[in-house]
């Protein structure tokens, strides 16, 4: 059984393996749907862009997700995080955080 990792661990391995730390980077995929801000959320279900008809389970735009205030990007990730496959949803997670040691992500911060 994978031990439990702490969310400001998770957190700051997803964000620098996803964007490297940058709060308004955008990928575009081959779909049309776009991964958004520091965490790369995708616009195929957790916001709203360009698209209609598609979810938008966290019930903002996507270029929300954009800006340098976290606010946002941390409410729709932790919604994110309520989904069945939690941080599996990510697949830089997936590959380069899982199963690591993350605790030099946060070593000397006061958490």
């Amino acid at each position: 059984m994978e031990r439990p990792v702490s969310p400001p661990c998770a957190g700051v391995c997803l964000a620098y393996f996803a964007s490297g730390f940058d709060t308004a980077a955008v990928d575009h995929e081959a779909d049309g749907s776009t991964n958004n801000g520091i965490f790369q959320i995708n616009s195929r279900k957790w916001c709203k862009n360009l698209k209609p008809n598609v979810p938008n389970m966290c019930q903002m735009y996507c270029s929300d997700l954009l800006n340098p205030n976290l606010k946002d990007t941390v409410i729709c990730a932790m919604k994110i995080l309520q989904d069945p496959r939690g941080l599996g949803t990510w697949e830089v997670w997936r590959h380069h955080c899982q199963g690591k040691d993350l605790s030099d992500w946060v070593d000397g911060c006061e958490l």
